[in-house]
């Protein structure tokens, strides 16, 4: 019995140690560190790079499959011949701070044929943004200045009220700028546009404000205009930007209470099916007001310059019909062809439904090109 329970202990210890052994006889990837810290780096300085260096403590030679990382802004290489065992390789990485301020977390995944593969390698930092320079702040060139913003947008403004926006702007040239604004052209009555102070020395700051009176503008919906810029009385028209709004109507609680309401009598998208190019399209949209108050068509405005608009009755009391003609010229089209008409109304938009007061309507068909005869003729 003493005898069989040696020859079990002999056995077993073999077993555990062939394991042993057989394990020894891999690939096996130790690093000195899998993480790195590169603290505060500065993005004006360009890249940073860090060299992880790994021994192979295993009994077969180390081959590297794959080097993967989580960002294209981190840039790895690695030991391209087998590494033996005993024999140290390494993993580097080079991280671009270029447009990537503030604290960072990157990974190298390593792929090989050792027994702990893959292997996950930790980039950290932060990274100090450099300095932003002219080009930065004030993004848009205009001649001899430069603009944080190319245009103005007045953000939603009553048809009765007056709002404000302004840019700023620095003189970039070496020379005096004295700043006017279309000196040739009429200036729309409801802008007013001021340059302050109206001659820039070089270097110097200042701001364009524009005033905007939407009561003088006497329109609704989206509206924009466009205002030269002259730069020491010189008129070139390439300098130029856009005054931008949309301009709503400011209703009762009547009204409110008491809305118009547009319903179309037929159908707000008309289809003419096939025509021929040439064409002329005629079509009328029909409509009626079944709401409590007057019904004024405020605006129509065409998607092309290719379909016009005749409005019947601008003024339609309720329970009374109105009409909206089309006409869509396909000279010059070819294949689908899909045109809107913009209706923009005094309908009031309220609970919860926005551009309530704006109806679009739709002509779609095909235009074919018309087959021309080739033959000679006798």
């Amino acid at each position: 019995m003493k005898i069989f329970k040696l020859f079990t202990l002999f056995f077993l210890v073999s077993i555990f140690s062939l394991q042993i052994f057989a394990q020894s006889m891999e690939a096996k990837m130790i690093f000195e560190k899998e993480k790195h810290n590169f603290g505060k780096i500065k993005e004006i300085n360009g890249k940073v790079e860090y060299k992880f260096i790994f021994t192979n403590m295993g009994a077969e030679p180390i081959v590297i499959e794959n080097v993967h990382s989580s960002c294209g802004c981190t840039t790895p290489s690695w030991s391209k011949e087998p590494i033996p065992p005993g024999g140290k390789g390494f993993i580097k990485a080079i991280y671009n701070p270029h447009n990537r301020p503030g604290a960072f977390h990157k990974t190298v995944t390593v792929k090989s044929n050792a027994e702990n593969s893959p292997i996950t390698l930790h980039l950290n930092g932060e990274v100090i943004p450099k300095p932003k320079g002219i080009e930065n702040i004030y993004k848009y060139a205009a001649g001899p200045i430069r603009m944080m913003k190319k245009n103005i947008h007045i953000p939603e403004i009553y048809s009765d009220e007056v709002k404000s926006q302004l840019i700023q702007i620095i003189n970039t040239s070496n020379n005096d700028v004295t700043i006017t604004f279309n000196e040739k052209r009429n200036m729309p009555k409801h802008l007013t546009i001021v340059c302050e102070p109206e001659t820039l020395k070089p270097n110097e700051k200042g701001t364009i404000t524009v005033t905007y009176n939407a009561k003088l503008k006497n329109d609704y919906g989206y509206v924009y205009d466009r205002i030269y810029i002259n730069f020491n009385h010189d008129n070139n028209y390439n300098n130029r930007m856009n005054v931008s709004t949309v301009i709503k109507e400011k209703f009762t609680q009547e009204m409110i209470d008491n809305p118009p309401v547009f319903t179309m009598i037929n159908d707000k998208t008309y289809n003419f099916g096939t025509v021929k190019q040439g064409d002329k399209i005629e079509y009328v949209f029909k409509f009626k007001n079944t709401g409590k108050n007057d019904l004024i068509i405020r605006k129509t405005k065409a998607s092309c310059g290719c379909t016009a608009v005749q409005l019947g009755n601008k003024v339609i009391p309720p329970g009374q019909e109105g009409s909206i003609k089309t006409i869509f010229n396909t000279r010059g089209k070819r294949g689908n062809q899909h045109k809107s008409v913009t209706v923009t109304t005094n309908i009031p938009d309220v609970n919860g439904q926005p551009k309530r007061s704006q109806i679009i309507l739709m002509l779609k068909g095909i235009v074919e090109i018309p087959k021309t005869d080739n033959l000679p003729k006798n």
